[in-house]
């Protein structure tokens, strides 16, 4: 892994902290979100400074480049966080559903009792 792809990284991911911290502030999403975002940012910091460590486990995986490895890791954290937020999504369009749904008969009733 060059220095200058080690550098790539440590930026990329500062700017990563720097936009986390920036939404948060601006209310735009919560700590609790981005707890992730922070973690992964920071693990990316980790890799950018201590270059052993995408070697290590390029060598465990038997990945040819500590850079592949790299892709590897940010593809499948991120792939990992997609599969949580669309589990995450499918049970808020489920609660929308059933209150849609309880709303509406709220309104039916509320009507009927009106004609009566």
């Amino acid at each position: 892994m060059s220095l200058l792809f080690s550098g790539t990284l440590l930026i990329g991911a500062l700017l990563t902290f720097w936009l986390i911290l920036r939404k948060i502030r601006k209310a735009e999403v919560t700590i609790a979100d981005s707890t992730f975002w922070f973690l992964f940012a920071l693990s990316l910091v980790l890799m950018g400074v201590f270059r052993g460590i995408p070697f290590f486990f390029a060598d465990i995986f038997g990945i040819e480049s500590p850079a592949n490895f790299v892709f590897v890791y940010v593809i499948a954290v991120l792939v990992i966080r997609e599969f949580y937020t669309t589990v995450e999504v499918s049970q808020l369009r489920a609660k929308v559903r059933s209150l849609v749904q309880n709303e509406a008969l709220d309104d039916a009733a509320k009507r009927n009792d009106m004609q009566r």
